[in-house]
């Protein structure tokens, strides 16, 4: 559901669309309506301070590109209790300055999404997998 939300997002902004409209059934289908406008000032941080390119995938992808792994993984990790975990990959997203700015809307969606039950899926790691060493 959020990397589909965060593809639309992007699309809707390149379309010089507001985002809200082509986001909000994603999340009113999963009980979120609440949840979007966190998932929306979010987006925006990003997009308006982020230290490079993010790079997202098309609406059509399955793969699951670099940033939209990074932003389930902040998601996931905030909603469980983390927000100081991921103080350090907010400031690397977009800055010492604008880090709150993500952590705060990060924090209030993961919350959201933590009493609905649809927190991301925790990363898969495989301790026997030697071409990744701990």
């Amino acid at each position: 559901m959020l990397v589909g939300a965060m593809r639309h997002w992007v699309k809707a902004v390149q379309a010089g669309r507001c985002p809200c409209g082509d986001i909000r059934p994603a999340f009113q289908n999963a009980a979120l309506a609440a949840a979007v406008p966190h998932f929306h000032v979010m987006m925006a941080v990003l997009n308006r301070h982020a230290t490079e390119k993010m790079g997202m995938g098309h609406l059509d992808s399955v793969q699951v590109s670099e940033h939209e792994a990074i932003i389930l993984a902040m998601v996931r990790t905030t909603g469980g209790g983390g927000l100081t975990h991921v103080a350090g990959t907010a400031a690397h997203l977009v800055g010492e300055d604008h880090a709150t700015h993500l952590l705060v809307p990060t924090a209030a969606l993961a919350q959201a999404l933590a009493n609905a039950n649809r927190l991301p899926a925790s990363p898969i790691h495989d301790p026997d997998c030697t071409r990744f060493p701990e």
